[in-house]
């Protein structure tokens, strides 16, 4: 007999399974009257709905759980949160429980990716916000419009994070690492490039690029494993940096490695930046720009 991946006292029942049973090597509890089958490893969605079966009927997966389910991977989504309006709920091994006056908006018991987004942002930094917002912006689940807007009505905790990843928001962004390092140069007070561009022309395409620095003809690209491991992708690669440079453009690419050392890489896009004209100041370090890069684990 197939048992299903999530068991309750009285589903178990059902089944002629007996509470010996459940206690015994074939099921692991997952919570308090909820098992599992000890040889299966449940998905993030078992294990939210294992949850769902502990707490009120109001309760609802929110933040970064939550974000997880709708297809964006920043931050960690365990323990499983979840809010509630009812009062008197205890705490639970594996929930992070929040009580709310108003539930957000949910689809039936899933929160809705920018109330999901918003709650994330009490626990999020500034870079996984951003992140994550233009995640969900590529996802085609949301725009940056509608994301100022939701948090400028936000008043909970972590809004004013929220209010500032919305600014930082932009569509076309392929992947956190592009986040990532274009906020490292924006941060910095480095000029802002444009994300995903096609360039060349109509004649000539070169291809998309992951940032560019106009008018200074400037490509910073970041180069994930993929970029490496992948012989078609390093193939096409290779074709389409030669032919940025045959038009002109300076690359500047970068990888997981580089990206540990955020000061190299500043240093580096304002020097190619100056010798093609650029007149501003160098990278400004500030506090934040140094707890936010100066750590090795930020996404």
């Amino acid at each position: 007999m197939e048992l299903p991946p999530l068991l309750t006292l009285r589903s178990a029942a059902r089944l002629s399974l007996t509470d010996d049973q459940l206690l015994g090597p074939r099921f692991r509890r997952l919570h308090r009257g909820v098992y599992a089958p000890a040889d299966r490893d449940l998905t993030l969605t078992e294990r939210a709905a294992g949850t769902l079966l502990i707490m009120p009927r109001d309760g609802v997966i929110t933040g970064v759980t939550a974000l997880h389910l709708h297809g964006v991977e920043i931050g960690v989504p365990e323990p499983i949160r979840v809010a509630t309006a009812t009062a008197g709920q205890s705490r639970r091994p594996g929930v992070r429980l929040s009580r709310m006056v108003r539930i957000p908006e949910a689809a039936g018991r899933l929160v809705r990716p920018v109330p999901a987004w918003l709650s994330a942002c009490a626990e999020l930094n500034l870079i996984q916000a951003v992140a994550a917002a233009d995640w969900l912006i590529r996802l085609g689940r949301t725009t940056q419009a509608q994301l100022l807007d939701a948090a400028a009505h936000w008043t909970a905790r972590g809004c004013r994070l929220a209010r500032r990843a919305a600014g930082l928001a932009r569509k076309e962004v392929d992947s956190p690492k592009e986040t990532e390092l274009r906020l490292l140069l924006v941060l910095a007070g480095l000029p802002e490039p444009r994300c995903n561009p096609r360039i060349g022309t109509d004649h000539e395409p070169i291809g998309r690029m992951d940032l560019v620095l106009d008018p200074y003809r400037i490509i910073a690209e970041y180069d994930g494993e993929q970029h490496r491991t992948d012989p078609r992708q390093w193939a096409r690669d290779i074709a389409r940096h030669e032919a940025a440079v045959n038009a002109g453009y300076l690359i500047i690419r970068v990888t997981a490695g580089r990206l540990l050392h955020p000061k190299e890489i500043a240093e580096t896009t304002y020097a190619r930046l100056r010798e093609r004209g650029y007149p501003g100041p160098p990278p400004n370090y500030s506090a934040e720009w140094l707890t936010l890069f100066g750590t090795s684990h930020r996404l």
